[in-house]
């Protein structure tokens, strides 16, 4: 084929691409309506129905006349539509799966489009210019995707950076507060008087002693958690630790909390171990055992707290049981965000009180050793959370 022949028939692609793009575009939205779960008005929020996919598949039948060493990547103001395809996807909480899905929608409508136009022109086209412009639009679309992509992860990643920095500033904060009114406690409980021949008194002391102690411990925590940098946070300190011994050293610290309403705290023998940072560890437990003794039922004349291993899965897992006042569905989402506390209208009732802080430290503290909590909750029934360490087999 001649030269020129051979240029006709890239720029008849080319052409009738520009001509279809509004088609197109309306042909990829009504696909894409089936595939997502944003109503497909909302996914461009401009007063044109369309806006972003129209502005690329015009670049791209642009692209198809540009000279051969000419890349697409090179044409700033269509990878800035892709940007901003990536950051508003991001902001309706796509995920990148929905994005490759929706490029390959793209993809396969211009498969369509380039078969229908090499059939229309027959023996008038030129075969070999075909293939190249269809070879050339696919790998247009492979780098708008790329973009796309590339940026809906830099959002993502900024994201969790943000949350993980204000977490880190908090812990920090919450431990500088912890640590004067601690100070003050630790003098006073050295200058209590004896009480050798007060049985019920030394035992309240010891408890405010321990407690103290506990407190010094919980502040001490923090502070490394918040000094961990991010390079840091995916090596904690790392060790052999027995649930089992760790889970019964909490219960005793809990032992007069859990006396005071009448909770059962049981603790099996067979938990596993686990490879794992033990002073996280601590602070998970504590604060699910707290938890669950804090809202255990008062109009059950039975309340306990089970600790068991979950031997239905190859890692170790284990699952924290109460029968206590449970979780209202609606509320069962939200139980790992700061500053969110279900029972706070109950709290005179059930002489609770907190932050709301407790279910978040869980969660970063389980994400951090690459570990899970979820949670199984019967309003009125009790509550199950169940922690797993998917990355350390049983021992």
């Amino acid at each position: 084929m001649s030269a020129p022949h051979f240029s006709a028939t890239v720029e008849h692609f080319a052409t009738r691409l520009d001509a279809d793009h509004m088609a197109l575009a309306a042909l990829w939205l009504e696909q894409l309506d089936r595939v997502i779960d944003v109503d497909k008005r909302d996914v461009f929020p401009s007063h044109l129905l369309l806006d972003h996919i129209p502005e690329l598949i015009q670049e791209v039948a642009t692209y198809l006349r540009a000279p051969e060493d000419q890349e697409i990547a090179a044409n700033t103001a269509v990878m800035t539509k892709a940007v901003e395809l990536g950051w508003l996807r991001f902001d309706q909480r796509a995920s990148v799966h929905q994005l490759q899905r929706e490029y390959q929608i793209l993809s396969e409508l211009l498969d369509a489009f380039f078969l229908r136009e090499a059939t229309a022109l027959g023996a008038a086209g030129d075969a070999t210019a075909a293939v190249l412009a269809f070879s050339r639009a696919q790998r247009a679309v492979r780098v708008l995707q790329h973009q796309t992509v590339d940026a809906f992860i830099s959002r993502y990643t900024a994201k969790i950076e943000m949350q993980t920095t204000r977490l880190r500033n908090f812990s920090r904060l919450v431990s500088h507060e912890i640590r004067q009114p601690l100070g003050v406690l630790q003098v006073l409980t050295r200058m209590l008087p004896s009480t050798d021949d007060q049985p019920e008194a030394a035992r309240l002391i010891g408890t405010l002693e321990r407690n103290v102690a506990r407190l010094g411990d919980v502040a001490t925590t923090l502070e490394r958690l918040a000094q961990l940098g991010p390079g840091a946070e995916n090596m904690p300190n790392r060790q052999d630790v027995d649930l089992a011994s760790v889970a019964r050293d909490v219960c005793r610290q809990l032992d007069d909390m859990a006396a005071a309403r009448g909770v059962v705290i049981r603790v099996d023998e067979d938990l596993p171990h686990v490879v794992a940072d033990a002073g996280r560890i601590e602070l998970v437990l504590m604060n699910l055992i707290a938890n669950a003794v804090k809202y255990g039922d008062p109009h059950k004349p039975q309340r306990f707290v089970h600790i068991s291993a979950d031997h239905t899965v190859p890692y170790p897992c284990i699952r924290i049981c109460d029968n206590g006042i449970g979780i209202p569905p609606s509320k069962r989402d939200t139980i790992f965000e700061q500053f969110v506390r279900v029972h706070a209208h109950r709290d005179d009732e059930l002489g609770a009180q907190g932050m709301g802080l407790g279910l978040s430290i869980v969660r970063e503290c389980m994400e951090s050793m690459e570990g899970s909590v979820a949670v199984e909750s019967v309003e009125g029934t009790g509550t199950t959370f169940v922690l797993c360490w998917p990355g350390t087999g049983l021992r």
